[in-house]
This record gives structure tokens, sequence and C-alpha cells, in this order.
């Protein structure tokens, strides 16, 4: 299938991708231009949202209705960009829309800090809400995990850590195999492998790319990580590697739902106001929580 137009429309506003590794004073000039350019958004207005210390890990809380169920959200960004204020209005959207409160994680990113400095925060953060998060007036009875790609790379790698941790993934486009070769026929300007290559280095140098808790797909003990619903896009460099994963899971025995979502590329997810497809996942995304909470939970 083709490129979906709005899609056409994205990798237009993009451009080309740059080249070459920036360096730390470029990334973090980058991230100061996302944050301001998401601040200047309009949001919509929940019932409770309040940045709190999880253990030590600054996190965003965000509460559609006391007594909400609760999943626990890693944003993307190459485990380099990105953080709360990049991604409040999607996870206010998302909390909307499913009814589904959300802690939002705001890791340490890569790379200043490396594996296993983003991992153990996003453990840390898991912890703290099955321990306190009843004392904000959500319900951790049943809690799964949601990361949109370098996101969804840390929660796969959090339940690869400790599968009794959380209770479900909903894995969107992640990255589970450093030494996956990347196809490029879907290259694009929404992601490259000349960009994810040096993401993988500033993330997990070296030896460290082959830990289980990184490429999850060559993690042992697949049959025990929780019932997962993953997304890939047609157009993305990550498309194979997550949908390997999702065959391993499948093949292990674990409960997987996989989408590839047709004429998308990478990042469409947090971008309800441009894509459609992006509005029905999330609705679908709520359905496929509620319904294996309902099923496998309370």
């Amino acid at each position: 299938m083709s490129l979906h137009q709005q899609s056409r429309a994205l990798l237009a506003e993009m451009g080309e991708p740059e080249s070459g590794v920036p360096t730390l004073a470029e990334i973090e000039q980058a991230r100061i231009e996302a944050r301001e350019i998401a601040l200047a958004d309009d949001r919509i207005g929940l019932d409770h949202v309040e940045d709190v210390d999880a253990g030590g890990v600054p996190c965003r809380l965000y509460r559609p209705r006391a007594g909400a169920p609760v999943a626990l959200y890693v944003h993307g960004g190459g485990w380099v960009f990105h953080d709360l204020e990049t991604h409040d209005v999607f996870c206010r959207h998302l909390a909307h829309v499913t009814g589904w409160a959300l802690l939002a994680v705001d890791y340490r990113r890569a790379p200043e800090h490396p594996y296993p400095a983003p991992l153990d925060d996003v453990e840390t953060a898991a912890r703290w809400l099955r321990r306190d998060g009843r004392d904000h007036r959500v319900d951790t009875a049943w809690l799964p995990a949601i990361g949109d790609s370098a996101g969804g790379t840390l929660v796969a790698g959090l339940a690869v850590r400790d599968a009794a941790l959380v209770d479900a993934l909903v894995l969107l486009y992640p990255a589970t195999d450093r030494r996956a070769a990347l196809q490029a026929d879907l290259e694009n300007a929404a992601l490259d492998a000349a960009t994810m290559d040096w993401m993988w280095d500033a993330y997990a140098p070296g030896e460290a790319a082959d830990h289980p808790e990184v490429s999850v797909v060559r993690a042992p003990h697949l049959a025990d990580l929780p019932a997962t619903f993953l997304v890939t896009c047609e157009h993305d460099v990550l498309r194979d590697q997550g949908e390997a994963f999702a065959a391993a899971l499948a093949e292990a025995g674990v409960d997987v739902t996989a989408h590839r979502a047709l004429g998308m590329v990478h990042s469409f997810w947090r971008r309800p106001e441009t894509f459609d497809a992006a509005r029905s996942l999330v609705v679908t995304v709520g359905a496929w929580l509620d319904d294996r909470r309902r099923t496998l939970g309370h």
C-alpha cells in the first residue's frame, strides 16, 4: 500500500532527515525547542493532572475520574528526546478518550544516561505506582504499561526484567532488536536507519545492545511476558523487527494481538490531530485494555 495522504503531508512538513551525529549542545537545543512548541498547544482539561515524585523519578499523573484504572505510560524519542511536556497533549487525549488514568514517566535520557538508567527509572515508577498509586485515587489492581517507539522498548524491557510487575503491554512501533537489518525502502523523514543507529548507540552502546532487556526479541523467557498489543507502521524501518517480536511472543504462547497500520509512518500514534488512524487506534487500545482487564484482571 502507498503512503496515506496524511503520512505524505507529515513527511513533507518534516523535510529531509538531518545527517551526522548531533552534539550534546545540539541535542539539548532540540529538546528545548520541542518543549516550547508543545507548551504552545491547546490541551484537554481532565479531572486531575498532578506532577508527582515516584520514588525519586519525576512523573505526571493524568486522572480522568476518581477511581479510574491506571496504566504506566513511557514516551518515545529514541531514548534521547522528548519529555513530559512533549507528550502532555497526547496523554490528556489518551486519558480522556479511553477513561484510563496514566502515570507518564520522565525517565533519564541518553546519551547522558545510557542503559540501564532509563529502564531503572521506569521500573522505579512502576513499583511506586503499584505501591502508592491508590493514594492518588486510581485503581492499581491491574496495571498495564504503554510505550511508544523507544518507550515501547523500555516497557517491553521492564517486562523482561520482571514479568510480574505489569499485567499487560501496549507497544507502539517499538525497537526490539539492535542487530536487525533496517530496510532502506522503509526509510523516510519520520525515521531513517542512520538516525536509528545513533539512537541505539546513545542508549545501549557496545555489548549493552545485546542484553535481553534492550534487544527484547532475544529474551530467553518470552513465555513469561503478559498479554501484549503491538502496533507497527507499514512505512517504518522498525516494522519488521516489531512484527518479529510479535511472532516470537505468539510462538511462546503469549496472548498477543499484532496490528500493522497501513499507510502509516513512525510516530503517527501520538498525533491524533493529524491522523485519523491515530484517533481510531486510541479507541482500539482503550477497548483492548478494558477487555483484558475484565478477562484477565478485575
